[in-house]
């Protein structure tokens, strides 16, 4: 079996032509590699069996010519972890570094799209956008073009099929087909001289340029330091992408959690088809998607009737701390059937904790898409549904989707982030927001500020000089670190915040003025206002208790 190895240095006329496969699960990779090597180096998978999340390459001559093949796992597949990845991100840079000649995305023809436009993006951002210059499209199951009812030529086909037509498009109109059951050896044979074009066309191969320490990268030193290089901690942070915040919301088992999956990319909410809620406690995470900071929180069933009261401020504080300075969309996920005496009201209930005007930002994703009856749209579902359904979809500004969180991720989520991006520009182009949400923000930025200090100074004890280029991937790391220690934090004393001002407000009734002062004094001290902690004490707690006794 043919495994990763350490590609030697390059030299100025490296004759190795290097190939390299991309491309998802079951999309013929690596039997194309197969084919182009003549030999069987590379395992092939069934499409339902779990794929080893390896690199792979294996070497062969042609013609006179040494070709080097390396197998790249599926780089979006939902199930691996970080860990895992940047792991194989490392061992695919190094293994490319002596350059590329061609990089092949494998599509499988007569099969919809699924990741392949984002892992464009994805070799882009990981390499450097040059590399689109070099990025061939290679189309499998040629074969099935020859079946068809009319036979077409792979020209006649994507004449037929725009999206295939944009992939090819986007990568300079490069293209080429394989039948892997060919015994042939003029696919191989006109492929090779295709990249060999492509080469000569850019001038040489493709080497990415890793940033090395120069002249020119300023050293900083730590060590009576001016006030100057102290003052400039700020700008090391560099330019962050988009950031787009969503918070899931709805009852227990309505597929909140696959729904979170889905619009990341990635299995990291734990999710199950059981009806019992997976989700007891709050869950953020964030992933680059189509040059967008996503960030997500899962909430547990607000109206669980397993959560307690304490348990349900907790999970509210959590979500608006996570989702601060305030959410791009409320999602309100709800499962295709029958809308349940449990949901007619959801949007009064969550107007409630979060305010008048989160309908302007509130979006329905109805999940479990395939059991709409077949040749059934969303819509026509709608037009035959229960009409509380209906005013809470009107309620929304008629916004809403239908998953399958079966299907591939990356095509619903454009879908999704796109009329999310419409809601926001209908809103003024701004967030979601409140004084609950400021609040939190300014005691969270306040928490950070004194953390960030912290850890910058730590660091500056240990290292007495870095390069400006390092400090600025250190800065940015201890600056994300001390953020999210400063949500925990603000979590914990927004807490003890809400105990103290409840308990305060309960005794208001038998207190002096004197005390009352006192109690409100207390509560700011502690980190949250009085208004809003007793808001939140009293307006959730006990209207959602309320609303759990009716449901029960």
């Amino acid at each position: 079996m043919a495994t990763a190895t350490e590609t030697p240095p390059a030299l100025p006329d490296d004759p190795v032509m290097r190939i390299l496969l991309v491309g998802r699960k079951g999309s013929g990779k690596s039997s194309s590699g197969n084919t182009i090597l003549r030999k069987k180096k590379f395992k092939v998978y069934k499409q339902n069996k779990k794929h080893e999340s390896k690199l792979c390459n294996a070497v062969t001559e042609i013609r006179g010519t040494q070709v080097d093949v390396l197998d790249c796992p599926d780089l979006l597949d939902p199930d691996v972890n970080e860990e895992k990845l940047q792991k194989l991100e490392e061992q695919l840079l190094s293994a490319c570094s002596a350059g590329l000649s061609s990089v092949l995305l494998t599509v499988p023809l007569e099969e919809p799209l699924q990741n392949e436009e984002e892992m464009l993006e994805y070799i882009k951002h990981l390499f450097d956008p040059e590399v689109l210059k070099y990025i061939m499209i290679l189309f499998t199951h040629e074969d099935e073009l020859e079946e068809l009812d009319e036979p077409l030529s792979i020209e006649e086909y994507l004449q037929n099929h725009a999206d295939l037509q944009r992939l090819v498009t986007e990568c300079g109109g490069r293209f080429h087909c394989f039948n892997n059951n060919s015994k042939s050896g003029d696919q191989v044979k006109d492929l090779l001289q295709k990249i060999e074009g492509t080469v000569e066309e850019n001038r040489g191969k493709f080497i990415k340029h890793m940033r090395r320490t120069n002249s020119k990268d300023k050293m900083i030193s730590f060590s009576g330091a001016s006030s100057a290089e102290e003052q400039s901690d700020e700008l090391q942070v560099p330019e962050g992408e988009k950031e787009v915040r969503l918070v899931l919301l709805g009852k227990t088992g309505v597929g909140k959690s696959a729904t979170a999956n889905t619009i990341i990319g990635r299995n990291r909410f734990n999710s199950s088809s059981s009806s019992r809620s997976q989700t007891k406690q709050c869950q953020s995470e964030t992933r680059l998607r189509s040059s967008k900071q996503i960030s997500v929180i899962d909430t547990p069933g607000l109206y669980d009737t397993e959560l307690g009261e304490k348990e349900i401020i907790t999970e509210i504080a959590k979500c608006i701390t996570y989702a601060s300075p305030g959410p791009h969309a409320f999602i309100i996920v709800i499962k295709v059937g029958r809308f349940t005496e449990e949901e007619k009201n959801t949007v009064q209930q969550l107007k409630e904790v979060f305010g008048e005007q989160m309908e302007k930002y509130s979006m329905i994703i109805f999940t479990h898409k395939d059991q709409l009856e077949e040749k059934k749209t969303i819509e026509q579902f709608l037009q035959d549904s229960d009409p509380n359904l209906k005013e809470l979809v009107e309620s929304c500004g008629k916004r809403f989707l239908c998953l399958d969180n079966k299907s591939a991720s990356f095509p619903q989520f454009k879908d999704l982030i796109s009329k999310v991006e419409e809601m926001v520009e209908e809103n003024g182009g701004e967030h979601f927001s409140s004084e609950m949400f400021e609040e939190i923000q300014k005691r969270i930025e306040e928490i950070q500020k004194q953390k960030l200090k912290e850890k910058v100074k730590q660091f500056k004890k240990k290292h007495t000089e870095v390069t400006r280029t390092e400090w600025q991937k250190i800065y940015w790391r201890l600056v994300q670190e001390s953020k999210h220690e400063a949500q925990e934090t603000n979590i914990e004393r927004f807490l003890e915040g809400y105990a103290t001002s409840l308990a305060r407000h309960e005794a208001m009734l038998k207190v002096t003025s004197e005390e009352k002062e006192a109690a409100i004094a207390e509560a700011k001290r502690i980190g949250v206002s009085h208004a809003n902690a007793v808001k939140l004490a009293i307006i959730a707690t006990r209207k959602l208790a309320k609303q759990k006794c009716k449901v029960q």
